[in-house]
């Protein structure tokens, strides 16, 4: 079976990114909200569960792509970049389960490691969607 072809690869890589995107704005959203009180326990159970179902699909997805040779650094940088936010979102869901056992001082822990693999998520991500967009227009 033949792989995909540079532009294919990269419209795809695009497309990933943009879902991934919008996970960020989500998990972004919801640190927010829990930083400031705004949410109530259940609610941000279902609402990490949601964007965790969702970091899944668009991983497994992109996992499943077989690049060019002359892509592969892109599709492991994508790659790397899909597994910090996917960290992010388990540190945030352990967050959220150890403030409902009101143990404060882990919670707290939690919530800024959640918050620290963010940050490391978007400095990586900004670079990357340029990249792929360099190439595409190329």
């Amino acid at each position: 079976m033949f792989g995909l072809t540079r532009k294919q690869f990269l419209k795809r890589s695009s497309k990933s990114l943009d879902e991934t995107g919008s996970q960020a704005l989500l998990i972004r959203g919801l640190i927010e909200r829990e930083i400031n009180g705004n949410i109530d326990k259940n609610e941000a159970q279902n609402q990490i569960k949601h964007i965790l179902k969702g970091v899944e699909s668009i991983f497994f997805d992109y996992e499943k792509l077989d690049p060019p040779s002359e892509c592969v650094s892109i599709y492991r940088k994508i790659l790397n970049c899909l597994i910090i936010l996917q960290d992010a979102v388990a540190a945030n869901y352990d967050y959220i389960n150890v403030s409902a056992e009101d143990k404060e001082d882990t919670a707290k822990e939690k919530l800024e490691r959640s918050k620290l693999f963010l940050e490391r998520f978007r400095n990586e991500f900004r670079p990357l969607t340029i990249e792929v967009d360099s190439h595409l227009k190329k």
